[in-house]
């Protein structure tokens, strides 16, 4: 981590240690979606895996933490959205079946472990997502984050469909110049409408 990075980290410390909001939901900016995307890996189940790290962060923000850097926040939450995880698929007694979908890899510390690094990567994803133009940015969230059509984007924007098309076209190529292979490969896996348009 760079020292804009290190100095981000202590901010948001900072902030959250004094229990102010702005803290919390820049936390809460950085780290829900790739929660989702681990608790999802985990119990296969889109809309409860988001109750589950909503449920995360309320408890989080309901206790008062010592922490000593944000690695030790990260740390906390995965931890817990994973416990809360496993103790969802033994509360509907289904965890014998998962694995027997799934296979008992799926549960397992080092199938856990390389999941959380694909969340860690997708949030860089987001990160250099945030960092597009603001008319490529918003029509890439609003695309593969909020599930819209070229059609209902350029409605809720006052745009053409043809305005719309070329704005996504122009972010996904932004953004295939500034992301990693591995980046690349997560966010192909998240989004497979993308393949065909980062060929």
């Amino acid at each position: 981590m760079g020292s804009s990075g290190v100095q981000i980290g202590e901010t948001l410390l900072h902030l959250l240690k004094s229990r102010q909001e702005a803290g919390f939901d820049q936390l809460f900016a950085m780290y829900y979606g790739p929660l989702c995307f681990f608790a999802n890996h985990l119990i296969q189940n889109e809309p409860d895996s988001e109750d589950i790290v909503q449920g995360v962060f309320i408890k989080f923000w309901e206790k008062d933490h010592d922490f000593t850097d944000l690695q030790a926040v990260r740390s906390y939450l995965y931890v817990s959205v994973r416990n809360a995880c496993f103790n969802y698929l033994e509360s509907r007694q289904v965890r014998s079946k998962h694995h027997e979908q799934m296979g008992k890899a799926a549960v397992e510390d080092t199938t856990v472990l390389q999941t959380l690094i694909h969340a860690e990567v997708l949030r860089q994803v987001m990160h250099e997502v945030d960092k597009l133009p603001e008319k490529c940015r918003e029509v890439i969230r609003l695309t593969f984050i909020e599930g819209f059509t070229a059609k209902e984007i350029a409605e809720r924007l006052s745009v053409t469909v043809s305005t719309v098309n070329n704005q996504k076209m122009r972010g996904i190529n932004l953004l295939k110049d500034r992301l990693s292979g591995e980046q690349l490969t997560l966010l192909l896996l998240a989004f497979p409408d993308l393949f065909h348009l980062l060929k």
